[in-house]
């Protein structure tokens, strides 16, 4: 009972975590249109599916009487060797992405291989409940991970994205700090049952730093990039560098007072100002104006 107790609070937090990075990782797809984007959709999307099937199986024998509970932990172990087969074929699949390498032979049968063999082993486990078969597909499982993840810090230099770079020297930290644990499941029950929660667990804040840092710094390069194609527009009508500030802040919706005082001048400056960029713009109202910075950013955007 208490190894399901535990698991399934490991299993809920690395479920709220995961949650939010698959929202995370589709707005991150969003931003940069990549292909290493969409993969971390998919290996995003399917550690949530293991780590909900953990949940259930965790909480059905905590629920439910021991004849009820073992007809449902045949579904979701079932489940879990499914989704834990995808995965070991995935991550490397993945891994090669990150690393800007092809996903070709022997990596791509050695892996699918080992996606068979623990299939197999794991499904003979179920059957037999034999402990050494339990061992057998928990060493498939991480020496799969833990190959991929010596992959990624020897290729690490050859990656052009600097976050990317960052994310794989702390995925390397990261399996450094639980190899230890890995190893004690060998020979614990107890902890080889929590081991893979703790795993995805430690992983899902990993990935949602790096989705966090990564999405700002998009939003940030965007919002950067608008103002520069705002100011190379407007170009052409010879507006100053203090008329350019007081059409940013017009477009942020500030009175003349509020920009008079975001820009230290008085609101007769201000409304001196606006007049001139209405003049050079030939526009009549600051809607006009707006539509104009509004249609100005669609055409330089849309190029």
């Amino acid at each position: 009972m208490m190894e399901a107790s535990v698991s399934l609070l490991l299993g809920l937090l690395a479920f709220c975590i995961l949650s939010m990075d698959l929202c995370l990782s589709i707005v991150y797809r969003k931003l940069t249109h990549q292909t290493r984007a969409a993969a971390l959709i998919v290996f995003t999307a399917t550690s949530l599916g293991l780590v909900f099937f953990i949940i259930l199986n965790s909480w059905s024998a905590l629920t439910f009487s021991e004849g009820v509970y073992n007809i449902l932990s045949y579904i979701w172990t079932g489940l879990l060797i499914a989704d834990g087969a995808f995965l070991l074929s995935f991550v490397p699949y993945y891994t090669t992405w990150i690393i800007g390498h092809p996903y070709r032979n022997p990596y791509k049968t050695l892996f699918f291989l080992a996606s068979v063999l623990f299939t197999g082993v794991a499904i003979v486990d179920v059957v037999t409940d034999a402990p050494v078969l339990s061992q057998i597909s928990f060493l498939i499982c991480f020496t799969d991970i833990f190959f991929c993840v010596i992959v990624m810090i020897k290729n690490r230099k050859g990656i052009a994205d600097r976050d990317v770079r960052i994310l794989v020297l702390t995925t390397f930290i990261v399996a450094a700090s639980l190899m230890p644990f890995v190893l004690a499941g060998l020979f614990f029950p107890l902890i080889r049952m929590i081991s893979v929660p703790v795993f995805i667990l430690a992983y899902a804040i990993v990935i949602l730093v790096f989705l966090f840092l990564g999405i700002n710094r998009l939003i940030h390069e965007k919002d950067g990039k608008k103002d520069v194609d705002l100011a190379q527009e407007l170009e052409r009508y010879h507006i100053t560098d203090r008329e350019m500030e007081v059409i940013e802040l017009v477009g942020k919706g500030m009175t003349n007072k509020e920009i008079a005082s975001a820009l230290s001048l008085s609101v007769n400056t201000v409304n001196n100002h606006i007049a001139n960029i209405f003049s050079k713009t030939g526009v009549r109202s600051r809607i006009d104006l707006l539509n104009l910075i509004h249609k100005s950013l669609w055409l330089e955007n849309g190029k």
